[in-house]
């Protein structure tokens, strides 16, 4: 029994186990990071719920010009005579939107939404069915159409009129053919794939089918170039983009929004970014996409040239949280390391209750920091959650160690670490590399100090000390 106590109390076993003490605690961290990804399901949730009473992200597909004809056919002997459409896009088209965004809370948690004033115009070009070998006997003429895409059409907020030439053409509701106007898939889903679960949750209930607008287009403008305009009020969700569907297509942004992030397949030409909110303006050729201005049936996805502007809610701390809990291991087996120290250089034992309610500690730390960010935003949350776990490590090191000494050293290495790790949180590009210096330079810093340190001389004094104690 002498013998067993002995053995555990000996400096190496010591280390030994506060590291794998230190390990164990990565486990209830891990429960914290289940904790995390259930309150981001609770956000999405919240979030979809606003959408769908709101309205889903916004891709604005159009003006297209369609004209249906009869294509013939072979099957089994026997010629079949087939409806199809061939499409033909503005030769010039001009977006100009104003976003006027809100924050709409449910819960705790808060939705962008927004309000948009759209006005679009252009020209058709005199149409050339020969071109695509299309002859007159074929065509449809009384049955041409124009057509506007909108994912979600509750977003709609007034009537609209589609001005061509001198005519005033009424929208009716619905895609007359799917062949350009289409199922939308959000491309953002393909550039972060490690979100795209939570997307297609939050996106699925927002009506992203092929929805939009169709108006009648009399005969006599298929036969010369026509001007064209419109305006659309449209409310939407986080997401307003279009297709450049002009040879030439400029389109202008403007909102009073401070957090914007331009997405997709083009980015602006120009933007402004102030305290006021944006301006940013697109100039996008044809030649800078992978569809020609006019084809038959369904040969061609215009979504892949989608671009636009996303409406950031800059107060989500989650992913924050997220990155905070993968330095957890160093902030704990640092902490440990003071305490090991002290037991080491002071011959006074530290109980291994202590080392478990002090690591209990530290990982609290990640729940205060969740579940404060989410009221109070993620910096506030980070200084009170830090100075509360800090200030109790500090008091109970002051009672347990009983050395100012070390106490000091504890909360000065702990303000480091947490202040170390805040800056890296606000890093993107060279998180890792300054993270990976900062942690080389800890360890240097550990080997330098404890270069003199014979760690055998500790066990056999460790013993001899036992020895006197128990042959007294």
């Amino acid at each position: 029994m002498d013998t067993l106590q002995k053995t555990l109390q000996s400096t190496t076993i010591r280390v030994v186990f506060v590291a794998i003490l230190a390990l164990l605690l990565l486990i209830p961290t891990g429960m914290i990071k289940s904790v995390i990804r259930e309150r981001e399901m609770n956000r999405d949730t919240a979030i979809a719920s606003v959408i769908s009473d709101w309205g889903g992200k916004q891709v604005v597909v159009g003006p297209i010009l369609t004209v249906p004809y009869d294509v013939y056919r072979t099957v089994d002997g026997k010629q079949i005579k087939e409806l199809a459409y061939v499409h033909f896009l503005p030769e010039e088209l001009t977006i100009e939107s104003t976003i006027k965004p809100e924050l709409r809370s449910r819960g705790i948690y808060d939705a962008v939404v927004y309000n948009s004033d759209l006005h679009f115009s252009g020209n058709f070009p005199q149409l050339d069915f020969k071109a695509l070998g299309i002859e007159s006997y074929q065509l449809h003429r009384t049955e041409a159409f124009v057509s506007i895409g909108i994912p979600d059409m509750r977003g709609l907020e007034e009537r609209t009129i589609f001005k061509l030439g001198n005519k005033d053409l009424q929208f009716i509701s619905g895609i007359i053919t799917d062949d350009v106007i289409r199922n939308f898939t959000d491309p953002q889903a393909f550039y972060f794939p490690e979100e795209q679960t939570k997307r297609i949750m939050v996106e699925g209930s927002v009506g992203n089918s092929a929805s939009g607008l169709n108006a009648d287009v009399p005969e006599a403008f298929l036969y010369s170039a026509s001007n064209f305009e419109f305006n659309l009020k449209l409310k939407g969700s986080e997401r307003l983009a279009f297709i450049p569907l002009g040879e030439t297509t400029d389109v202008q942004i403007n909102s009073n929004w401070t957090s914007p992030s331009f997405d997709g397949s083009f980015l602006p030409d120009e933007r402004e970014l102030s305290e006021e909110g944006f301006t940013s303006s697109w100039h996008v050729l044809d030649l800078n996409r992978n569809y020609p201005q006019a084809w038959v049936g369904d040969s061609y996805n215009v979504y892949d040239s989608v671009f636009g502007v996303s409406l950031i809610n800059p107060v989500d701390g989650y992913q924050k949280s997220n990155r905070s809990i993968n330095y957890a291991l160093l902030i704990i087996a640092l902490t440990f390391l003071i305490f090991l120290s002290f037991e080491i250089f002071n011959r006074k034992r530290v109980h291994p209750v202590q080392y478990i309610l002090v690591g209990l500690a530290l990982v609290l730390f990640y729940t205060l920091l969740v579940s404060i960010s989410e009221i109070l935003g993620f910096d506030k949350a980070y200084g009170i959650a830090s100075v509360a776990t800090i200030g109790l490590i500090i008091l109970y090191s002051n009672t347990v160690l009983q050395s100012k000494r070390f106490v000091a050293i504890q909360g000065g290495v702990l303000v480091f670490l947490y202040t170390f790790v805040f800056i890296l949180l606000q890093l993107e590009d060279y998180a890792l590399l300054i993270g990976s210096t900062g942690l080389f330079l800890i360890l240097a810093s550990i080997m330098y100090l404890s270069r003199k340190v014979d760690w055998y001389t500790l066990d056999k004094k460790e013993m001899e000390t036992l020895d006197d104690f128990y042959n007294q």
